[in-house]
């Protein structure tokens, strides 16, 4: 047992709750209110355990909301992060993770959707490459696939590869009969993540739409 000799402000809404056996506790005001403590008050080693789980708790969590504020995150990411923190306590992490899924903050399904829809939209991957980053953001196999459905779509995929030739490729692909630079783009794209049939029709497709001398263009 140690009894409370002091409770001082010590950074922001932190308080240091100094006891006799000269240890010290960091907790935030809002703790030390809700569990009533005052200077002269004797806690017992159980009570010193359970406050500074909840103190853990606390921050894991706020700290948890801080992350998700500034970007997704997975359920996997965020517990890698969230163990990553000083003084990172797993059952902590835990918790906070248990909590924010509660609330709705951290949704898988959810994530892999709006990531779908960056990786796809927005940075113009293929399904391959977009399925292999969120993979690395650790979303599941299910979730992933559910997320790339939409996109599956061959005509989409042809537009999307259309639309990459003319905005990013263009000064490349100036000569249907230049193979090294056809076959350039062609490695660039299959890097993108798109399948090599796809490719070679949309470049295909590219010189026919600009009245270039009908040819097919094959590896």
């Amino acid at each position: 047992m140690a009894q409370i000799v002091s409770i001082a402000p010590f950074k922001g809404q932190v308080a240091e709750v100094a006891l006799s056996d000269g240890r010290s506790l960091w907790l935030h005001n809002a703790l030390i209110y809700d569990a009533g403590l005052h200077k002269g008050d004797t806690l017992t080693e159980a009570q010193i355990t359970e406050l500074l789980q909840q103190a853990a708790d606390r921050r894991a969590f706020e700290y948890g909301l801080y992350l998700l504020e500034r970007r997704g995150y997975s359920y996997r990411e965020l517990y890698d992060k969230l163990m990553q923190a000083e003084r990172a306590d797993e059952q902590a992490t835990l918790h906070a993770l248990e909590k924010l899924v509660r609330l709705g903050f951290l949704n898988d399904a959810r994530y892999a959707e709006a990531l779908a829809r960056q990786l796809v939209e927005q940075k113009r991957y293929g399904l391959h490459r977009a399925a292999m980053e969120m993979r690395h953001r650790g979303l599941s196999a299910e979730e992933i696939d559910n997320a790339l459905a939409p996109y599956e779509d061959p005509e989409d995929t042809a537009q999307r590869l259309m639309q990459l030739l003319e905005r990013k490729y263009a000064r490349r692909l100036t000569d249907p009969h230049d193979r090294k630079a056809i076959e350039s783009v062609k490695a660039s794209l299959i890097r993108r993540g798109f399948d090599y049939s796809d490719v070679r029709n949309a470049i295909e497709d590219y010189f026919s739409d600009e009245d270039y001398e009908e040819e097919e263009i094959d590896s």
